[in-house]
């Protein structure tokens, strides 16, 4: 489920539609979180999936740490990609800003940890712009997006959590451990979904 204060607007032909904030989300605050209503498709039930529906949705979806498609039953999934995004995912099945974010502004996050499996060409307009996503991006880019999801992740207590009641049990307590040691953080890197034989075996 996405953060309560936010909608979808248009934005141009080119890009569609985007999620906005209807009010200030101060970094620290979940903005997304897997609940129960998400949709939860493995590879081979999507494989069995009529062509017209898998066109349809596979915009939509991104791969969990155990390969299945995830589709969020919520304008969550209409979020676009910037490499300067404004929130992104964690290893505790949810999604964090980074930085504050102004109402009025559009929410973004980063595809490069939703483990992306072709090549995806990106125009995101920010000044350091990979132009394109990649699979071993986590690899490339974990070390970075790891301390800064931690440092925003050490705020969590400190910001109103309006999806706090979501999070599941086991989350909570790590995220405990994690405030009382952040030491036990669990990185980003947890997320990948293995893509070759190599990764699967390191994994």
């Amino acid at each position: 489920m996405i953060h309560p204060q936010t909608t979808i607007r248009y934005i141009c032909p080119e890009v569609g539609i985007g999620v906005f904030a209807l009010a200030d989300i101060p970094r620290g605050t979940i903005v997304v979180v897997r609940d129960s209503c998400d949709l939860c498709i493995t590879e081979q039930q999507f494989g069995r999936m009529p062509q017209p529906l898998k066109s349809f949705t596979e915009t939509y979806m991104y791969h969990d740490k155990d390969g299945n498609l995830i589709l969020s039953w919520d304008h969550a999934k209409y979020m676009n990609h910037s490499c300067l995004s404004n929130t992104m995912m964690t290893g505790c099945n949810f999604e964090i800003a980074v930085r504050d974010i102004s109402a009025g502004e559009e929410i973004t996050t980063e595809y490069g940890l939703l483990n992306i499996q072709q090549p995806y060409s990106i125009d995101c307009g920010a000044p350091d712009c990979r132009k394109i996503v990649k699979a071993d991006d986590i690899d490339t880019y974990g070390d970075i997006w790891d301390q800064l999801i931690k440092e925003s992740m050490l705020l969590i207590n400190k910001v109103p959590q309006p999806l706090w009641p979501l999070v599941e049990t086991s989350t909570k307590e790590s995220i405990k451990s994690m405030l009382a040691n952040p030491d036990d953080y669990i990185s980003v890197k947890t997320i990948k979904w293995p893509v070759n034989e190599t990764d699967a075996a390191a994994g």
